[in-house]
């Protein structure tokens, strides 16, 4: 991929995504009299067999002589070290240098191994990093003790004896309720791990300014704190000098900053009410809360090359509340800083034609112009669908000017409903700086004859259910990136793109077949209602798969739909689904349990939706657009190198989902699963296609849910 700055996807929409960061401390916006910050190269690691071996040394729970395997992600390849006898796993990028590691039976623990501790987790954090010189005695990160602005923790770690300011901790929490039988309706809820949060940025003159994104964050899970355990030779640990390390992320790993400018940067005050307008456009009549925002330098999915690194305003906690009071929390928004126009160091990037929001006829050619200025030339720009299908292929331009596109845009409807088209202009400078303008056209079908299918109703009668027990394994995916208005000017998430191809391109090559692919106003409400409630879940909407994923907006118990079919907003309590297994929520508080009393949680709201369905996962928390699904996809699948496959490597479903958003800093997962007297869905994996269909846990003997605290 070409080395870039990370630029929010539709710049000119001013994103509106969760980004549910875990700073620490919050470094608050800057005072209107700051108007230059710096911008920096991000350097990285080369990465090789040699370098994973040697973190497998580091790590006694890997060991050097651990398997090695290499495959390739994104383009770029991935190492690993895998460990069968303790059933451990390591991976490092080469796109970044960024390593993971983890012990496969300490992902996704229901039950505890040991006491656990908060302040002891921020101590044994404290003393990996050091005893394993990843970090130096007075909080410099490896590799950065001779740059300039020296990435480094906002303490000194020192002996690690007063570890109490050292990083964040969150508790995880496992609960299991009876519906039949002794016990009936009766909570167990237990602890059974915690991550410890280790936050790291620079210094500019006073000020410690954060780094964070997928790629800007270290983080430490332990299934107990208990030192005993160590002491007596018992208790699985990825590093001997600890108890219960389950899973180390290191994204950062090796990088530093190299100062190439400072730059004029925005009012945050502008960028905030900029945010402010743009939700209330989308949400007509709604009460809105956009929190002051925090600075921050983000930094990419660590799947992919990044060369730039530059000031953004980050706002976590943007809320919806509609009329009727559902609650909607954005999946984030983070804004570049940078200021464009004249003496500006971004490229200035627009579509001059067509008008955004005009239609188009189907079948006929569109022409599009578009302009180029500021920032430093030469300039590569390149011409996307919305869903970043390429409309044409990259080239340069050696000046500002005007850049034109010639094509024939793809028309569909959905009943009666034209499917809005995005096109993006995408451009990139000389200095990896990369922003884009997009607009949306929508499809006049008014004089055109099509025969139209009708894909919807209310009743199940006329189309019989498919009983997936007698067909190949297959998905489906609605995702929501471009919220009304159409084109600029919504609460928009340029990360469902990537998102949702990303488990889509991943799902098709391990042989799953494509039920739906339904986005924006083709996504609607009553798929996921079922049809004894007016839905058409069985017919037409989610339950006809075996595997669905949902990327948008969401809130406490149900999603926000782009569009308006019977509803911009789904709740659990609507949900029966029979045919479908697995649901994945790669959106805000859909699996919200904390901050409710006991037997109000939101979770809750879902249980009706066990009908055959064996799990349901997503977020307690806020979620960050990110590129989440084609991550998950791969954590999900049979490990295989060479031909070879490693059955023990797999992870269970839930694992790779905590595991996604752990080494993506996602957010705070969630899932919940329902158990009968004969199927266990915590065990399930992600079929081979020709594999058994799994059984329906039901009638239901209990609900199981687990989730991280924020």
């Amino acid at each position: 991929m070409r080395l870039r700055v990370r630029a929010q996807v539709w710049f000119t929409l001013f994103i509106m995504s969760a980004l549910c960061l875990a700073l620490w401390p919050a470094t608050p916006a800057p005072a209107q009299t700051t108007t230059f910050l710096p911008v920096f190269r991000l350097t990285k690691l080369l990465v090789s067999n040699d370098t994973t071996q040697q973190l497998g040394g580091l790590l006694e729970g890997i060991g050097r002589t651990a398997t090695a395997g290499q495959d390739e992600f994104r383009g770029k390849n991935r190492l690993f070290r895998l460990n069968e006898q303790n059933r451990t796993v390591l991976t490092q990028y080469e796109a970044s240098g960024g390593f993971f590691a983890y012990d496969i039976d300490g992902l996704g623990r229901e039950t505890p191994t040991g006491a656990v501790d908060e302040e002891e987790a921020k101590r044994l954090a404290c003393l990996f990093l050091r005893n394993n010189d990843l970090v130096s005695h007075d909080g410099t990160l490896i590799g950065n003790s001779q740059s300039n602005y020296p990435v480094r923790l906002p303490t000194i770690p020192g002996t690690c004896s007063d570890p109490k300011d050292f990083g964040r901790t969150i508790l995880i929490r496992a609960a299991q309720v009876p519906v039949s039988g002794a016990g009936l309706g009766q909570v167990t809820e237990s602890v059974v791990g915690v991550v410890v949060e280790v936050p790291f940025g620079f210094v500019n003159g006073q000020q410690f300014i954060p780094i964070g994104g997928a790629g800007g964050h270290l983080s430490l899970l332990f299934t107990t704190t208990d030192t005993l355990l160590t002491q007596q030779g018992g208790g699985d640990s990825l590093d001997s000098s600890v108890p219960g390390l389950a899973a180390i992320a290191m994204p950062f790993h090796g990088r530093s900053l190299d100062f190439v400018a400072e730059v004029p940067v925005r009012s945050f005050d502008q960028v905030r009410n900029e945010v402010q307008q743009t939700v209330e456009r989308s949400y007509p009549g709604a009460t809105v809360n956009v929190p002051n925002p925090v600075l921050s330098y983000q930094v990419d999915d660590f799947a992919v090359e990044q060369s730039i690194i530059e000031p953004e305003a980050v706002f976590d906690n943007i809320t919806v509340t509609l009329p009727g009071g559902e609650e909607i929390v954005l999946r984030s928004f983070s804004v570049p800083l940078a200021a464009g126009g004249s003496g500006g160091f971004a490229p200035t990037v627009n579509i001059t034609s067509p008008t955004n929001g005009s239609t188009f006829q189907p079948g006929s050619a569109v022409t599009f112009n578009g302009t180029i200025a500021d920032g430093t030339a030469p300039y590569t720009y390149q011409w996307f669908l919305g869903d970043e299908t390429p409309l044409s292929n990259p080239a340069t331009r050696n000046t500002p000017g005007t850049v034109t596109l010639t094509t024939t845009l793809p028309a569909s409807l959905r009943e009666t409903t034209p499917d809005a088209q995005t096109v993006i202009l995408r451009v990139t400078d000389d200095n990896g700086v990369q922003r884009d303008a997009s607009i949306s056209l929508t499809p006049d079908f008014r004089f055109l004859y099509i025969p139209v299918i009708i894909r919807a109703g209310t009743s199940s009668s006329a189309i019989p259910q498919i009983e997936l027990s007698q067909a190949s394994y297959t998905f489906g995916i609605e995702g929501n990136w471009d919220y009304p208005p159409a084109g600029t000017g919504g609460s928009d998430l340029p990360g469902v793109i990537p998102d949702v191809n990303g488990l889509r391109f991943g799902m098709l090559s391990y042989g799953y077949t494509q039920r739906f692919f339904w986005s924006n106003s083709a996504a609607w409400e009553r798929d996921w209602r079922d049809c004894s409630l007016g839905g058409i879940d069985c017919t037409f909407g989610v339950d006809r798969a075996a595997f669905v994923y949902y990327a948008g907006h969401g809130g406490p118990g149900g999603i926000s739909m782009a569009s308006n079919k019977d509803s911009t907003w789904f709740d659990g309590t609507n949900a029966r689904y029979q045919s479908l297994r697995w649901v994945g929520f790669a959106s805000c508080q859909t699996l919200r349990v904390q901050g409710y009393a006991a037997g109000s949680e939101p979770i809750r709201r879902w249980f009706n939706a066990f009908q055959g369905a064996h799990m349901l996962l997503g977020f307690n928390s806020n979620m960050a657009d990110v590129a989440f699904g084609g991550q998950l996809m791969n954590n999900m699948r049979m490990p295989s190198f060479l031909g070879i496959d490693f059955p023990w490597a797999q992870l269970t479903i839930a694992q790779a989902w905590v595991k996604t958003a752990f080494d993506m800093n996602a957010g705070k997962p969630a899932y919940i699963y329902a158990r009968s007297t004969t199927v266990n869905p915590i065990n399930d994996k992600l079929p081979k296609p020709g594999g058994d269909f799994p059984s329906r846990p039901f009638p239901v003997t209990s609900y199981n849910w687990v989730w991280w605290e924020f």
